[in-house]
C-alpha cells in the first residue's frame, strides 16, 4: 500500500485522506472484511480505491469481498485490475485463480496457482501452500472432466 495520499476526496471530509488516514482506513476495511461485514468493508474499499486508484491493494480487497458473497464476475473484474497494477500480488493470483476454479475455469485457475508457486519458491509465504493445495484441486477436478468426457464419447461413438 502507498503511504502518500493521492486522494482526491474524501466522502466524509472535503480535504484529501493524507498517507496515515488512508492506511488506517484500510486497516479497519479489513477488520470489517475478517468479521463478516462485507459491506461495510466494501464501502471502504470502494472510497479508498476511488482515492488512490494506482493501489492495487483496494482492488484485491474488493475482489476478496466480491468471492465472499459470491459475485465471481464482480471479484474477477477487480482481481484482474488488481493484477494490471502488480502482476505480482500474490493474493489477487490466488484468489483470481479461486474464482477460475468456481466459474470451471481450470486451465486459467491452474495458471494462476502456477504464478504463485514460481513466486515465491521456498514456500514462505502461506498463500504459496494454499495456491499449491488448489492447483492439485484443479489438476484432479481436470483429470475427473477429462475421464468423464472420454467416458461420454465412448458410449455416444
Amino acid at each position: 500500500m502507498t503511504t502518500e495520499s493521492k486522494a482526491t476526496a474524501s466522502t466524509q471530509d472535503a480535504r484529501p485522506l493524507s498517507g496515515p488516514e488512508m492506511i488506517e482506513r484500510a486497516m479497519k476495511g479489513f477488520q470489517a472484511y475478517e468479521q463478516g461485514r462485507y459491506e461495510e468493508a466494501r464501502a471502504v474499499f470502494v472510497e479508498l480505491a476511488a482515492c488512490d486508484p494506482s493501489e492495487g491493494y483496494y482492488r484485491t480487497a474488493l475482489g476478496a469481498i466480491c468471492l465472499a458473497v459470491d459475485e465471481l464476475d464482480d471479484a474477477l473484474i477487480h482481481f484482474n485490475e488488481a493484477l494490471r497494477l502488480n502482476p505480482t500480488d500474490c493474493p489477487a493470483l490466488v484468489n483470481r485463480g479461486e474464482v477460475h476454479l468456481r466459474l470451471g475455469s481450470l486451465l486459467e485457475a491452474a495458471e494462476d496457482f502456477s504464478r504463485v508457486v514460481a513466486l515465491d519458491p521456498e514456500n514462505k509465504d502461506p498463500l504459496s501452500e494454499r495456491a499449491r493445495l488448489l492447483a492439485e484441486a484443479a489438476r484432479q477436478s481436470a483429470a475427473e472432466e477429462a475421464l468423464q468426457d472420454s467416458a461420454e464419447s465412448g458410449t455416444n461413438g
